[in-house]
């Protein structure tokens, strides 16, 4: 899509620049991180260090971005190019000398001679510049760099001259050798990057087999995106205003004490070294760089059409901290760790959880196990191949051994060095042995261990089934919904910090470390609980109903074994007993009414409020028909048992108490069991009669 200037200049600040940086990077194999980094320092009007082997396209970088730039007027954007060495002289550097100069034949000098470089074409008038090798460079050019790189001046015999430099991009295969006083002019390098060879295979072959990178040209609709002189002054106000954050501050705060303590460490180590070339490894880091580094900062912020400086860009620190390669290898885990340390706060119930867990936990130990009290137990040795009790001679505290056998029998009596002292004749009462002497048999401690409580599968069943959703479900959804929470805010904080046009987008990782440290705790939570419930859960139960269960009001069914073993308030909350059980299972409810005939509907839909029922049991009662009680009333034996241990007053399954519906309507009311051989019709509408209700029953 081709943009007009109008349209240029309504397109936000980022996308702009982002189209221009990918158009850099175009073409160019594993140089995204050199291209971005150069563009940024050339908008901030900074100076930026490659280091790296000759012909890994570091001087190809810079050629790149000065297409970035929109040159003033018809001249093109002055871009100067030189590879140093020793020999290199200023003057192809900074210009020849003026032989009018020397001669004093230059306008204003009245005849005075002086040293002046024919600075056009060259480094004083260059917009971006490119100097590579330059440690090879002689102490002439290098200390003439001071000022330009700094102040942007170039001093020309007697004048001051201003320098149009917006960005000095330099290079070598080597770091400034000590003790030749290059310190000062390698500080003014704010940005620092190693740059290498194309690692990736497929793009090599890629590259060698391309057109030449060198042809490259801005396609057509992004040179209107192109950035003038103009932008660049209106832009240097702007990215002054930018502030820190407090997050960003509080990185920096952190970096300056990490470096510290590690330079007060190595000096520790080598305070007593006579080789002082451990002092090149110190961290340096002034001021004055700092307030260069909170420049390159606040340009990445502005550049991202924001105010302030965030997580993400303090990445860029990484770049602008090491001085030696040693150091730039410690660089990124110094500020990743300090980012990480402060990145993205966020809140988690985690403590909450993790203390219902271990409520969770105590209550499996209450609900599932049971402490065992072993009894004590005597203490048998071996004694030359006999078995014999250890013993105190009663009396005395005297240890001695006597061997095991039948009451009548003659047995060894072994001293407490184990030496056989005598046969005697031997008996044995409980724990006191006669035999020469009396003896007491030594005990064990009594000892306790955990066993799982016993019950049916069916009780099993549905306790498990309540168990888990009042104890383990809360806590399984309370971890879920705060994982899930912590993803959003995740999501959410991370999409300025993806936007970032400059930083190394693997340290949103770092950003985010506190939310995914959190999310990984629950995570962790959540296998803790999973933990203590497989201590207890089978997957395996498939019980059936049988006759005589009782149902609770929370859905626990337990067998007519189980019933005496219930506390007296499970007992209260027994609602049913099953009293058919087969391919359909019904439950005969323990309330009775007395009610004539045309109440009994009512009876039944009035039911399950009545007596407090949970909405999943309150519905569905009726009136068991004479077949449904022909059936109840052959397994009236079991019932009545359930009944009688729960000590409910309907144990005696008599012919007087239950009644049925007639299927023929009501002409027959009711039908009355008077006893085991048959049914009888009694059909006195208005008489009250026993009602019990029956419900089918479907196992959960």
């Amino acid at each position: 899509m081709e943009y007009t200037n109008n349209e240029t200049k309504s397109q936000n600040l980022h996308d702009r620049i982002k189209r221009l940086r990918d158009a850099l990077t175009n073409g160019l194999y594993e140089k995204d991180e050199a291209v971005r980094l150069a563009l940024l320092t050339a908008i901030a009007g900074e100076s930026v260090f490659f280091l790296g082997a000759p012909g890994c396209a570091k001087s190809m970088i810079a050629r790149r971005v000065v297409q970035a730039f929109k040159a003033d007027g018809d001249k093109g954007v002055k871009y100067f190019e030189l590879l140093l060495n020793q020999y290199t002289t200023p003057e192809e550097v900074f210009g020849n000398i003026s032989l009018k100069g020397l001669n004093g034949e230059l306008e204003g000098q009245n005849g005075k001679e002086e040293y002046l470089h024919l600075t056009e074409n060259k480094l004083p008038e260059a917009d971006i510049a490119f100097l590579d090798e330059i440690w090879k460079a002689n102490s002439a050019i290098l200390n003439t760099l001071l000022a330009i790189t700094n102040e942007r001046i170039f001093h020309n015999g007697s004048k001051v001259m201003d320098v149009p430099l917006k960005a000095l991009f330099a290079a070598s295969n080597e770091l400034p050798a000590k003790d030749r006083g290059l310190e000062a002019l390698y500080d003014r390098f704010i940005l620092r990057l190693c740059v290498g060879y194309i690692e990736n295979e497929d793009s090599f072959f890629d590259m060698i087999d391309g057109s030449s990178s060198s042809d490259f040209a801005l396609p057509d609709e992004v040179k209107n995106l192109q950035i003038t002189s103009e932008e660049l002054k209106a832009w240097k106000e702007k990215i002054d205003a930018i502030s820190l954050s407090d997050e960003a501050k509080a990185v920096i705060s952190a970096i300056r004490k990490e470096l510290t303590s590690r330079n007060e460490k190595l000096t520790e180590e080598n305070k007593n070294s006579k080789d002082f070339e451990w002092q090149r490894e110190l961290f340096e880091v002034g001021d004055r760089r700092w307030k260069k580094i909170a420049h390159i900062l606040k340009a990445s912020a502005f550049l991202n059409d924001r105010t302030e400086v965030d997580l993400m860009d303090c990445q860029l620190i990484e770049y602008c901290i090491w001085s030696t390669e040693k150091q730039q290898e410690q660089a990124r885990d110094i500020v990743e760790k300090c980012i990480k340390q402060n990145g993205v706060d966020c809140d988690s119930a985690i403590e909450e959880i993790q203390e219902q867990i271990e409520e969770f936990k105590a209550s499996v130990d209450e609900a599932w196990f049971e402490e065992v009290k072993e009894p004590r137990k005597a203490i048998i040795v071996d004694i030359s191949g006999h078995k014999c009790y250890e013993c105190i001679r009663n009396g005395t505290s005297e240890t001695w051994y006597v061997s095991i056998g039948e009451n009548g029998s003659y047995q060894t009596v072994y001293r407490d060095n184990k030496n056989r002292y005598t046969d005697s004749y031997y008996e044995k009462n409980g724990d006191t042995i006669s035999c020469w002497a009396n003896f007491t048999v030594k005990k064990n401690p009594a000892k306790t261990h955990v066993e799982p409580k016993k019950f049916s599968d069916i009780a099993y069943e549905t306790l498990q089934k309540k168990f888990k959703q009042e104890r383990y479900a809360p806590i399984v959804d309370r971890i879920n919904d705060e994982i899930a929470s912590l993803k959003t805010q995740k999501e959410k904080d991370a999409v300025p910090f993806k936007a970032n046009l400059f930083a190394n987008q693997e340290y949103n990782t770092s950003i985010t470390a506190k939310i995914d440290a959190a999310i990984q705790e629950l995570e962790d939570a959540g296998v803790a609980l999973d933990k203590q419930q497989n201590r207890y859960f089978k997957t395996n139960l498939s019980a059936s109903l049988s006759v005589g269960d009782v149902i609770l009001k929370n859905g626990t069914i337990y067998t007519a074994g189980e019933i005496t073993s219930l506390s007296a308030e499970e007992k209260e909350n027994v609602i049913a007993v099953v009293c058919l059980a087969g391919e359909k299972a019904y439950a005969l409810g323990v309330e009775q009414y007395k009610d004539t005939w045309d109440n009994t509907a009512k009876i039944a839909s009035d039911y399950g409020s009545k007596n407090e029922l949970p909405s999943k049991y309150a519905s569905g009662w009726t009136v068991p028909d004479k077949d449904l009680l022909s059936k109840i009333w052959a397994n009236r034996e079991s019932i009545n048992k359930s009944l009688e241990a729960v000590g409910n007053e309907l144990a005696t399954l008599t012919a007087e108490e239950y009644w049925s519906s007639s299927k023929n309507g009501e002409s027959a009311a009711f039908y009355q069991l008077f006893d085991d051989r048959g049914h009888q019709d009694h059909t006195t509408k208005d008489h009250e009669y026993a009602v019990c209700l029956v419900r089918e029953w479907k196992k959960e």
